[in-house]
């Protein structure tokens, strides 16, 4: 009971720090934008929009698919939702051109 408990609260910073990350870049985006004058085109929006939400929704989804599993089960979970976003995250962020970011 005891390391599932630490697993959430260690997968919950490790989530929460993502989402809050990505809530970081989406403001940052957003003050581009308005400084340079341009809009966003779809895929910027939906990058940003990822950076956000995909922590949020795969923390919970987690948590949903856990409930009833084993602890070295659960612990395997958690840290394999962690290396998707963070994956996706390194994507977008570094991956992705500014050019399908902003619209010109």
């Amino acid at each position: 009971m005891i390391v599932r408990i630490v697993t959430l609260v260690v997968s919950l910073l490790l989530y929460g720090y993502a989402t809050w990350s990505g809530v970081g870049n989406f403001l940052g985006v957003q003050n581009q934008r308005l400084q340079l004058g341009l809009d966003l085109t779809p895929v910027g929006w939906a990058s940003t929009l990822t950076l956000v939400l995909l922590p949020a929704l795969l923390f919970v989804a987690c948590i949903v698919i856990t409930l009833r599993m084993r602890v070295s089960h659960t612990v395997f979970t958690f840290a394999l939702g962690f290396a998707i976003v963070s994956v996706v995250t390194l994507d977008i962020v570094l991956a992705l051109p500014l050019t399908a970011i902003f619209a010109t």
